[in-house]
C-alpha cells in the first residue's frame, strides 16, 4: 500500500493556516507515494489539493492526526491459540448494501481445515459493529459428497451455540460435528450491521462528484468491520465475492469477473472469483459509477494475454487514460526483473476510490486515490509502487506485521527501479536521495507501532528501500537480482519473514550478511557519520614520477548503539586528469587508507554516488 500509501513528509501549509506539523502527519496517510518524489514540490501540490477539497480534506487530516488510524486489534494469547487450530481454505462472501442507512448485510460461506483432532470451538474474527444472526455448520466428511465449496452444501446444522465478543465470533460445535485433524468443516455465517471507519479507512460510504461510492481498505486488521474471516496475514485462502448493488453502479473486487446478473429488483450482482491465495487484508470492494476500459499485457513467454483493467470516476476518465497508460509496460519491466506477473491467469487493474492521494495494493485491483489523477503522469511512481506490491506483499506476503518492511520497503525501492528503467542511473540515485529524510526512528524490523505513525512510516518505507539499495551495493547487481528473484520464486503464493530473505541473499552472495542486517534492519536505528581528512605526497618520495600517494584518514564518529557500521565504501579521488574510484571495506572506528593515483589530487569524496545511508563531514588531517 502506499499505505495509506506510505506517505510521509510534506509541508503543512493549509489554506486556513492549520499547522505545518499537522500536514506532515496527514501526508503519511495521504500518499507516501506523493511524498517520495524527491521530496520536491509534493508538499506544495498537496497544499493545492487541500485548497481544492476544503473542509473535507481538513477532516481527513484531523481524523488521522487524532490517532484514529493507530487503533489496532490486540489479540490475547488464548485467542491466538484458538484461531491457530484451523486453516481457512475458501471464502464465499455475499454482500448487499443499504445505502441510505449506510449498512450492509452478508452471508459468508467458509471452508476450513482442522489442524487438530480437538477443534470443538471455532474463533472467527468479526467486530461487534456487525451482528451475527445465524450460524450453520457442516462436517464435510459426513455429507457423503466431497464438496469443493461450502456454498454447494444442501443440508446445514446448528452449532451447539455461538456468541460474539468485541472482536470474535465464538462457535461451539456439537459432538457430531467435531472434525478430525485434516478434515474440512463448513461454516455459513449470516450477519448485518453498519461498518465503521477504522484504521486507514476500513469501510466507507462517501459521495464524490455527486455520486455515491462504497469502498474498503482493511490493512492491517480491519477487514472484520465488514466481513467475518480468519484475519491474519499468514492465513491465505481462495476467495469468491458477490456484490449486489443498485443497477447502474458497478461492483469491483479481486480476481476475475465471472458473470454479472440482473436481479430484476433494481439490483445487479457482480460475481468475482480469486483462485490464487489471498490474505484477508488484501480483499477489496469498490462500488460506484465508473468509466471502464481495458488494455492487455502479454506474458513473457508470449502465451498469455492478460487483461489490464481500469475503473475511473467518469469525471476523471480522460486524465486517467493518460496516467494509467504506462501500466502494461510497468508490468513487463517488473516481470522481467523479478519473474512473471504472479496473477497472470486473472488480471491487473487500477480503480479509483475515496482516498485523496494514497493508494492500496489490493490483489489484482489497486485502489487509487482520486486526486492522484492529474493527466500528466506525475504520480507514475505511485502506480509503480502499488504494482510492485503484487510481487512483494500480495504474492510473497509477510508472515506477520513485524515484517511490514518486506512489503513497503520492496515496493518503495521498486519506485527507484522504475525510475532507473526509464531515466537511467542518475534518475535512480535521485529517487533514492529523495528517500533520505536525514533521520529515521526505530528499527526497520518489528517497529513499535504501525505505519500510520509518521516516524514509523518513514522508517518502513524509505529506510526499508534504502536497505535494499545498500544491499544491492554490497552484493553487486548480478547476485542481488538473482537473490531477489529466488526469494520471490520460493515464497510466491505463501508467506515470508526477514530471516528467510536473509538466508536466500546470503546463499547468492556467498557469505554472511549478518552484520549488514543487524546494523540496518534488526538493531540499528541510525547511520554512520563519517569524518575524513586527507593529504597527498609523491609516490614513494619520487618527485616527477607523476604518481601520488593519497593518505586518507576515515573515522566513524556517530554516537549510537552501532559503534561501527561495517560497509564497503567507494572512495573517489578527483585529480587533474579525472576521477579515480577505489573500493574499500570500512570496518573500524578509525581507519588509515593509502591510495595511489597518477595525477595531482584535487579532492577526495566519500561514497559520491550515494550507496550508503550516511552523513559525511570533513575534518583536519592528524599527523
Amino acid at each position: 500500500m502506499k499505505n495509506p500509501e506510505k506517505y510521509k513528509k510534506g509541508a503543512f501549509l493549509f489554506s486556513a493556516g492549520v499547522l505545518f506539523n499537522l500536514l506532515i502527519s496527514a501526508f503519511l496517510f495521504i500518499g507516501a507515494a506523493m511524498l517520495t518524489e524527491k521530496g520536491k514540490a509534493n508538499g506544495k501540490e498537496l497544499v493545492e489539493l487541500s485548497k481544492e477539497k476544503g473542509m473535507q480534506f481538513v477532516e481527513t487530516v484531523w481524523s488521522y492526526y487524532k490517532g484514529a488510524a493507530g487503533d489496532v486489534r490486540e489479540d490475547s494469547q488464548t485467542e491466538l491459540n484458538m484461531i491457530g487450530l484451523y486453516d481457512a481454505i475458501h471464502y464465499d462472501l455475499n454482500l448487499s448494501f443499504d445505502i441510505p442507512n449506510r449498512s450492509i448485510s452478508g452471508i459468508n460461506f467458509i471452508r476450513l481445515r482442522a489442524e487438530t483432532d480437538t477443534l470443538r470451538t471455532i474463533y472467527i474474527n468479526i467486530y461487534d459493529n456487525l451482528q451475527v444472526s445465524k450460524v450453520s455448520v457442516q462436517n464435510m466428511m459426513r455429507t457423503g459428497i466431497n464438496y469443493r465449496y461450502a456454498k454447494d452444501i444442501q443440508q446445514w446444522y446448528e452449532p451447539e451455540s455461538f456468541s460474539q465478543t468485541k472482536s470474535y465470533l465464538i462457535i461451539r460445535l456439537k459432538e457430531s460435528d467435531i472434525p478430525m485433524n485434516g478434515d474440512n468443516l463448513a461454516l455459513k455465517i449470516e450477519y448485518s450491521g453498519k461498518p465503521v471507519k477504522r484504521g486507514f479507512d476500513s469501510f466507507s460510504f462517501k459521495e464524490l462528484y455527486g455520486n455515491m461510492y462504497i469502498y474498503t481498505l482493511s490493512e492491517p486488521n480491519w477487514g472484520p468491520v465488514w466481513w467475518p474471516s480468519k484475519d491474519f496475514p499468514d492465513d491465505k485462502a481462495e476467495m469468491e465475492m458477490h456484490l449486489r448493488v443498485p443497477t447502474g453502479m458497478k461492483g469491483v473486487s479481486n480476481g476475475l469477473l465471472t458473470d454479472t446478473v440482473q436481479n430484476g429488483d433494481g439490483t445487479t450482482t457482480f460475481n468475482w472469483k480469486t483462485n490464487y491465495p489471498i490474505a484477508t487484508y488484501l480483499v477489496s470492494i469498490v462500488v460506484g459509477k465508473f468509466s471502464y476500459w481495458e488494455d492487455t499485457y502479454t506474458s513473457l513467454d508470449g502465451n498469455k494475454q492478460m487483461p489490464v483493467v481500469y475503473y475511473a470516476f467518469p469525471k476523471d476518465s480522460a486524465k486517467a487514460r493518460v496516467d494509467w497508460k504506462p501500466t502494461p509496460d510497468m508490468i513487463k519491466y517488473f516481470a522481467q526483473t523479478f519473474g512473471e506477473y504472479p496473477f497472470i491467469n486473472e488480471k491487473y487493474g487500477n480503480c479509483q476510490f475515496g482516498w485523496t492521494s494514497g493508494a492500496m495494493e489490493h490483489q489484482t485491483i489497486t485502489s487509487y486515490g482520486y486526486l492522484l489523477i492529474t493527466g500528466d503522469n506525475r504520480y507514475d511512481f505511485i502506480n509503480a509502487h502499488e504494482l510492485a506490491h503484487h510481487w512483494f506483499g500480495d504474492a510473497v506476503t509477510l508472515k506477520d506485521w513485524k515484517n511490514i518492511w518486506l512489503n513497503e520497503g520492496f515496493a518503495s525501492y521498486c519506485e527507484a527501479l522504475w525510475k532507473e528503467n526509464i531515466g537511467g542511473k542518475s534518475a535512480y540515485f535521485d529517487h533514492m536521495k529523495g528517500f533520505d529524510y536525514g533521520y529515521f526512528s526505530g528499527t526497520v524490523y518489528d517497529p513499535k507501532g504501525f505505519i500510520d505513525n509518521p516516524a514509523i512510516y518513514a522508517t518502513i518505507y524509505q529506510k526499508g528501500a534504502w536497505v535494499l539499495h545498500m544491499l544491492r551495493g554490497v552484493m553487486g547487481d548480478e547476485k542481488f537480482f538473482a537473490g531477489v528473484r529466488a526469494y520471490y520464486e520460493k515464497y510466491k503464493f505463501s508467506n515470508a519473514e526477514t530471516k528467510e530473505l536473509v538466508a536466500i541473499m546470503e546463499e547468492h552472495y556467498g557469505g554472511s550478511l549478518t552484520d549488514f542486517f543487524d546494523q540496518w534492519v534488526y538493531k540499528g536505528t541510525g547511520r554512520p557519520k563519517y569524518e575524513y581528512s586527507w593529504k597527498f605526497e609523491d609516490f614513494q618520495g619520487q618527485k616527477g614520477s607523476g604518481a601520488y600517494t593519497v593518505r586518507l584518514q576515515l573515522k566513524q564518529v556517530q554516537k549510537e548503539e552501532i559503534e561501527v557500521y561495517k560497509m564497503p565504501l567507494k572512495i573517489t579521488v578527483v585529480t587533474e586528469s579525472g576521477d579515480k574510484e577505489f573500493s574499500v571495506y570500512n570496518d573500524q572506528r578509525e581507519q588509515s587508507i593509502l591510495l595511489t593515483v597518477d595525477s595531482t589530487p584535487k579532492e577526495v569524496l566519500i561514497d559520491k554516488d550515494g550507496w550508503v545511508l550516511k552523513k559525511v563531514a570533513k575534518g583536519t588531517y592528524e599527523k
